[in-house]
């Protein structure tokens, strides 16, 4: 199967954003900082959400961050995101799911 593009509507990142338990996905820290600058610049504050994806050494790495809603059991939650990321992942891919926060 190969990565699917995150795209606005109905993309990879939405779909991770509508596993129960999910409050929001974020960005890189690169990413994070970039858009800080821009809203310090007046350009666009429209903060990205993004699934990170590389390869190292011919495998493929899928990693998200994501914040949870504390009601819902939080690695529950990570391996539903986990899930999302494999189904739409090549079989060999490393997934990854970092919890950025619990709120």
């Amino acid at each position: 199967m190969t990565l699917t593009t995150p795209e606005p509507d109905g993309g990879l990142v939405s779909r991770v954003r509508a596993v129960d338990g999910v409050v929001d996905v974020y960005g890189s820290p690169l990413q994070q900082i970039s858009g800080i600058l821009a809203a310090a610049t007046g350009r666009s504050g429209e903060r990205q959400a993004d699934i990170a994806v590389s390869v190292r050494d011919g495998i493929p790495r899928v990693a998200a961050r994501i914040a949870t809603d504390p009601e819902y059991d939080t690695p529950e939650t990570a391996r539903r995101v986990a899930d999302v990321l494999a189904e739409n992942s090549p079989e060999d891919a490393t997934i990854t799911v970092q919890i950025a926060r619990i709120h």
